[in-house]
Order: structure tokens, then sequence, then C-alpha cells
């Protein structure tokens, strides 16, 4: 009786959580991007977005995997840098580059065949959850399967390694990048701030909780129970660039 009742139940179980990431998929759009100011959290929803928003995001994405930052460092200015606080410009860039390692992860996911993951990840470089949690919404429908283990790309050792180098500078540009916005616990406090009255903040903090789930889930679907390296899906962020470039 067991085994006739399972063909039935996996399918079952597939429609709940498919049904519940896209739950998850549309409370987070319109908690984080339509609802009105001080309904749900603090800070302007998309449609409202005011203009000192729009220069933060600005230069925040001028400044985008701290190219621009390490070029005025070391003397080449042809462009005027865009100053914005290190430690959101850090977290900006971390939640960006590993944003960049899901492309490679996408692409080896044998559950996703047929969906259009290089247009999923191109936009969810722009909205990151936005259009990464339909993608699983759609890909917990299909039925698991089992592939055998390959050599990892080129293209994902090199994503591998934009990551890992874009990590270790985000963690170091949060703490000693731009002097004049003071010490560590002057960063720490103007962090606790704009987590309390920011959503970009928020939403950035959030992604990267989303981030580590579907991280774990994908690694899981693609590394063989028997893998001595399954262990790293559980390992967020980090474990992805171990992963990519070993």
């Amino acid at each position: 009786m067991t085994i006739s009742n399972q063909p039935q139940q996996q399918p079952q179980y597939q429609r709940l959580m498919s049904g519940l990431l896209w739950l998850i998929s549309a409370a987070y759009i319109y908690v984080l991007l339509l609802s009105p100011p001080q309904q749900i959290l603090p800070g302007e929803p998309i449609w409202a977005i005011q203009p000192q928003t729009l220069q933060e995001l600005w230069h925040e994405s001028v400044n985008f995997f701290f190219i621009l930052p390490m070029l005025n460092v070391i003397g080449i200015k042809a462009i005027p840098d865009a100053i914005a606080h290190p430690v959101i410009e850090s977290l900006f860039n971390f939640a960006l580059a590993w944003m960049l390692m899901f492309l490679p992860l996408l692409l080896a996911d044998p559950r996703g065949y047929g969906l259009p993951k290089l247009l999923i990840w191109g936009l969810g470089m722009f909205l990151t959850n936005t259009f990464l949690c339909p993608y699983m919404a759609i890909r917990a429908t299909k039925p698991p399967i089992a592939v055998p283990p390959k050599n990892k790309s080129l293209l994902g050792r090199i994503f591998g390694w934009i990551g890992l180098i874009i990590g270790i500078i985000a963690g170091i540009w949060s703490v000693i990048g731009r002097p004049e916005f003071g010490e560590l616990s002057a960063r720490g406090q103007y962090f606790v701030q704009s987590l309390s009255r920011d959503r970009i903040t928020i939403a950035f903090c959030v992604d990267l909780v989303f981030f580590s789930v579907f991280q774990a889930v994908l690694m899981g679907d693609i590394e063989p129970l028997q893998s001595r390296k399954r262990w790293l899906r559980f390992v967020p962020f980090w474990g992805l660039v171990a992963w990519l470039i070993i």
C-alpha cells in the first residue's frame, strides 16, 4: 500500500511546496516593493520612492563590485567617486556577488530544465528574489532528476573566483573603507539604524536569507547523496564559492 500511494503523495507535496513558494513570492513583492510606508515596513515603496533614495541607489550601482572606489584609491580618477556609506556599499555588492554565482548553479539545476534560466538570472541581478522565488516555485512542480556528477565548467570557476574576491573586499570595505565614516562601532550603529528605517537595506538582508535557503536546495539537488561536498550547501555564500571553485 505504501508503495502504490507514493507516486500520488509526491506530486501533492510538490504542489504544496510550489504553492507555498508562490505565496512567499507574492508576499516578497508586496511587502518589500509595494506596501505603503509604515504599513508593514518603514521606508518608501517603489511607487513612492524619493529622489534621495534614487540617488543612493545610483551611487551604489556606480560602485558596482567596488571597481570605481578601487580605481580612486590607486589614484585613477577619470570618473568622480560616487560617495555611499561603506557598510551599505558592501551589503549591496555582497548580495550582487551572491546572485552572480547563482548563474552556474541555475545552469546545473536538473529540475529547471526548459526554464529560461539565463533570463531569470539576468532579471534577478536587478531585482533578486522577485524573479528567483518564482523560479523556485515553478521547479518545485517538476520531479527530481538524478544526474551523474560533472566536472565544474570554466564559467562556474570564474564566477566562484569573482564571488570570493568580492566577498573578501566587501568584508574589508565595510570595516575600513572610506575612513571618514568612522570606526567599526559607528559603522555598526549606522547599519542597525538603517535596518530599522531603510527598506532597501531590509530588502538586501531578506535577500541574503532567501539566497541561503535556495543555495541549499539547489546544491542539494545537484550534488549526489554520496558526495563529500554536499555539506557545503549549508554554508551561506562561502559554501557556494568553494563548490564552484573546487
